[in-house]
């Protein structure tokens, strides 16, 4: 790969010439500019990016730092900051969490060794004083799904308490009373604020939750599998299952396949759902919306909006639950569950 120094000889200036022409610093004659320019396309030279940033004061790169690269969630959120970022021309460095604070302090530290502009921060596992500290640092992020007190100006988040309360509020108010939630993993936040909006619909109507009617999955197909197994053996089974993530909600599903389990004649199912695929199951399944293109959109705009002076932020940083109605629900009356 041609040089800079090949690049000057070839154009008959000097390389700190060729440097100014590229960045845009400073004004040359239009000859001159020519010149570099047809030896730039002739020798096919094109300037390194991590260079050009060491000369600069920014990089035009932006870091997005998610849990891990597989499924349909993660790589619904990584095609919206792509998209929105191929608006504004800047690029996008990602890296994985790996499931532990150690896995996301390495992804922030490869964000800062590559002089990013700034961060987009799903994260999970920083604890809410590194992520302050991070705050005192000179690069900005924002915080995609979660909230930190003190850097609630950095934050993008859903209102999953208010979003569960709604898909159990839908049983509800179909008539089902025998509802289960099969809840995510126990040692995450969003995870634990799902379960307690389906227990907060349930106990504003009375009704007491047997704690065999919460099960525990990972927001894996397989979890959802094991979870209805479990449910199914019941003595008294549900006659709804409210599932907080849609790959639970698949290996619900093949459950009930496997098992000649109807839906809705024989079990409902609400479903939350962030990318859609809920509508791809028969019957399709009525879903609380995640909005994670939404956040996603967002959280591009609050963060261009902290490195580029007159960008304006986004006036709504917190999302809030819709229902997407489908065709799994059945309407029940009060004697069935008796």
């Amino acid at each position: 790969m041609a040089s800079i120094k090949e690049v000057a000889a070839l154009a008959g200036v000097n390389r700190s010439t060729v440097s100014r022409i590229i960045n845009g610093e400073g004004s040359f004659r239009a000859d001159t500019k020519r010149k570099v320019e047809k030896a730039m396309a002739e020798l096919d030279y094109r300037p390194s990016a991590i260079a050009r940033s060491l000369a600069k004061s920014n990089s035009n790169m932006i870091g997005l730092m998610v849990t891990y690269y597989t499924g349909g969630f993660f790589g619904q959120m990584m095609n919206q900051v792509q998209l929105e970022l191929d608006e504004q021309q800047k690029f996008l460095i990602t890296a994985q969490g790996h499931h532990s604070s150690e896995g996301e302090r390495k992804a922030v530290e490869k964000f800062r060794d590559l002089r990013c502009d700034g961060f987009i921060l799903h994260s999970r596992y920083l604890s809410d004083e590194e992520l302050l500290k991070l705050s005192q640092s000179k690069t900005p992020f924002v915080l995609l799904d979660r909230t930190v007190i003190g850097l609630e100006d950095k934050c993008v988040v859903f209102d999953h308490l208010r979003a569960s309360e709604l898909a159990t509020s839908y049983l509800l108010d179909h008539g089902h009373r025998r509802i289960a939630c099969i809840g995510g993993p126990t040692m995450r936040h969003s995870s634990q604020v799902r379960v307690e909006g389906f227990k907060q619909a349930m106990q504003a109507r009375n009704l007491e939750i047997p704690p065999e009617y919460i099960a525990v999955g990972d927001y894996e197909l397989e979890s959802g599998y094991e979870a209805m197994k479990q449910l199914m053996a019941l003595s008294e089974k549900p006659t709804a299952i409210f599932s907080t993530g849609e790959e639970m909600t698949r290996g619900v599903m093949k459950y009930c396949y496997e098992h000649g389990i109807r839906c809705p004649d024989d079990i409902s199912i609400v479903s939350y759902d962030s990318v859609n695929s809920c509508r791809g199951l028969f019957p399709h399944v009525t879903t609380v919306d995640f909005p994670i293109t939404q956040m996603a959109h967002k959280a591009v705009q609050l963060l261009v909006s902290q490195i580029d002076a007159g960008y304006s932020a986004p006036d709504k940083r917190y999302l809030e639950a819709t229902i997407q109605q489908g065709n799994s629900v059945k309407r029940i009356s009060e004697s069935f569950q008796n």
